[in-house]
């Protein structure tokens, strides 16, 4: 089986769910998290605003597309 290559948003996303920056701590957890995020990425501002809007929250469109996905983010993490 090969070995698995940790990128930088891997990284991010280990550091997001264990709240350490190394490799060896990545799992499926972690997965789950950084596929979550992928699809984040893939979407518009406007499919992020409805995404906000399902969790009920409101976003400004005017931010960065990186700003509202950190919004989105924050408020899973609360919920």
């Amino acid at each position: 089986m090969p070995k698995l290559v940790i990128t930088e948003e891997m990284l991010d996303a280990i550091e997001a769910v264990k709240g350490r920056r190394e490799a060896a701590y990545w799992d499926p957890h972690c997965k789950r998290y950084f596929e979550k995020q992928q699809n984040l990425k893939n979407k518009t501002k406007n499919e992020l605003e409805e995404k906000g809007r399902e969790l009920g929250i409101e976003l400004d469109k005017r931010q960065s597309k990186e700003k509202l996905i950190k919004e989105i983010e924050k408020y899973q993490k609360k919920g």
